[in-house]
């Protein structure tokens, strides 16, 4: 059986912090942690399918207590989504892709090609039943 010895570190592990929220409307670098993927409906779809999504999960490098959180991309996909939902994806798309510098000039594996990626974003919260409070993003911020 392998020992752990801990006892010079019994207060900072009892003194440690939960990870917390960052403010609304504040301005921080996050970098892509992992991004997750799958299909999904929407009341806006077109056809009888479901359309494909990313969701990528942040961290704030800068801030190693606040608490990681996701955003939600709709693939554009002109067959699935309404033509309003469809300009919509697009717009998301390339604020997404400007703050991150990501090259879509050839196709990627956003599970492997995305984490690593650093950008800029305002953040925004919200609460939830499930997971409780959590940042958002407001806005992406191109060229920084």
């Amino acid at each position: 059986m392998s020992m752990l010895d801990l006892t010079g570190m019994i207060d900072e592990i009892e003194n440690s912090q939960d990870p917390t929220v960052l403010g609304a409307g504040s301005e921080h670098k996050l970098r892509i942690v992992y991004v997750r993927g799958g299909f999904a409906r929407d009341k806006s779809f077109e056809g009888d399918g479901e359309c494909e999504y990313i969701s990528p999960v942040y961290e704030v490098p800068n801030e190693p207590m606040a608490k990681e959180f996701s955003s939600f991309l709709w693939i554009p996909d002109k067959t699935k989504l309404s033509p309003k939902s469809y300009e919509r994806a697009k717009n998301d798309f390339r604020k997404f892709i400007k703050a991150f510098k990501i090259d879509i000039s050839k196709p990627l594996d956003y599970e492997d090609d995305l984490p690593g990626h650093e950008g800029w974003a305002i953040l925004g919260t919200k609460n939830s039943d499930e997971y409780g409070e959590q940042n958002t993003i407001k806005s992406f911020q191109i060229g920084q």
